[in-house]
């Protein structure tokens, strides 16, 4: 190729000032790609959508212009491609002299006549999205090193978390309509139907009426529940994190709470940084949880965690089940009747949105016990 190649530690900074850079995935990917055809000496790169059961191959992104043999857009069967036999494995299938190497009789080769294939797979959220492959239509004069093997990976790698980025941008914009639904939409007519049924309870105050009034401040809650699902997922940010102390939290949090006979000990304390509403309130709903599952007279404490990166509450309740301790903050997850399973599923998105992680085991006297880590302690 003309000109001189690149070395891999220009090809890496400009592969980095690339995906730090505004513009569209399909942008990012074009020149990302471009950057790793210049270090690996190769005629083209193309990123790939891929579906096995489909027999489906097209580029959403590719450094062949319009008319080259593979320009953005370009559709083929799976099956006669190399991309087919990368998907098979977690690492990259590579091709430096496909004569000499023994493919000539493969369709991809029968096909294309491509001597010379580095092809990574993509994945999203552990599904298959595609592949990302350089090619040449000319043998490689030199096998690909491992330091090759590796920039092309971490080109994949690179565009696999800029996909993961653009799906979640998606789910907030999808959640941000569905917020928008529920406290207009549904909230206006039911504010309706509590003012009408509060009237004719003035006028003639029914058991009827006041099942009905149970019944409307019920969906009132739900939606105030579902919304601060859709809400707490956003990532918090520098200017909202104040100093918070675990001792001060639990205290506001329990005086807040019906609480029964449950007692709360606060075993040791520990001060972090955080977004103090909505830690708070990711911190009443694991409270609420012992309350409500932990059994008569449970006893909560809360504390820091061993190794001091986080914190932990726990009760001396009946514990949950080893294969349940995953599903428990999915949202409608619930062993009750009495919720719609929203509390740890808010617990988990508060959590997520500082950066940090949340697991459920168990207590050493049995019981349930969420540990939240990698947080950002203050000495």
């Amino acid at each position: 190729m003309p000109g001189q190649r690149l070395d891999a530690a220009a090809a890496r900074e400009r592969l980095y000032a690339v995906m730090h850079d505004d513009g569209t995935f399909e942008e990012k990917a074009e020149r990302a790609m471009a950057i790793a055809v210049d270090y690996l000496d190769v005629e083209n790169g193309h990123l790939a959508r891929t579906d096995p059961d489909g027999d489906y191959w097209r580029t959403v992104a590719s450094t062949d212009p319009p008319g080259g043999r593979f320009p953005n857009g370009s559709v083929f069967p799976l099956s006669r491609t190399y991309c087919r036999r990368a998907i098979d494995g977690h690492g990259s299938l590579v091709v430096n002299h496909a004569t000499d190497e023994g493919w000539t009789d493969d369709p991809a080769y029968v096909e294309h006549g491509i001597e010379c294939y580095h092809g990574t797979p993509l994945r999203v959220d552990g599904d298959l999205y595609g592949t990302l492959c350089f090619v040449s239509v000319e043998p490689r004069s030199e096998p690909f090193s491992p330091a090759e093997t590796t920039f092309a990976e971490l080109v994949a790698r690179l565009l696999e978390s800029e996909l993961q980025h653009e799906r979640l941008a998606s789910k907030v914009d999808r959640l941000d309509g569905f917020a928008a639904v529920l406290s207009h939409d549904l909230r206006n007519p039911l504010n309706v139907a509590q003012g009408r049924v509060d009237l004719e309870r003035e006028r003639n105050d029914t058991e009827n009426l006041r099942i009905a009034v149970t019944a409307l401040d019920r969906i009132e809650s739900l939606i105030a529940d579902v919304l601060t699902v859709a809400r707490t997922g956003r990532d918090v940010e520098e200017d909202d994190l104040e100093t918070v102390r675990l001792s001060e939290l639990a205290a506001d949090c329990w005086g807040a709470m019906t609480t029964a006979d449950a007692t709360l000990t606060v075993v040791d304390d520990v001060a972090f940084r955080a977004a103090p509403g909505r830690v708070a309130r990711a911190l009443e709903n694991l409270l609420r949880n012992a309350v409500d599952h932990g059994g008569d007279g449970v006893a909560i404490r809360v504390g820091r965690l061993p190794d001091g990166d986080g914190f932990y509450v726990e009760d001396d309740g009946p514990g949950i089940p080893a294969d349940d301790r995953e599903a428990v903050f999915d949202s409608g997850y619930t062993t009750g009747s009495g919720g719609v399973g929203l509390g740890l599923a808010i617990v988990q998105g508060v959590v997520a949105a500082h950066g940090w992680h949340v697991a459920a085991t168990e207590a050493g006297d049995g019981g349930a016990r969420f540990e939240v880590s990698d947080v950002i302690v203050v000495a």
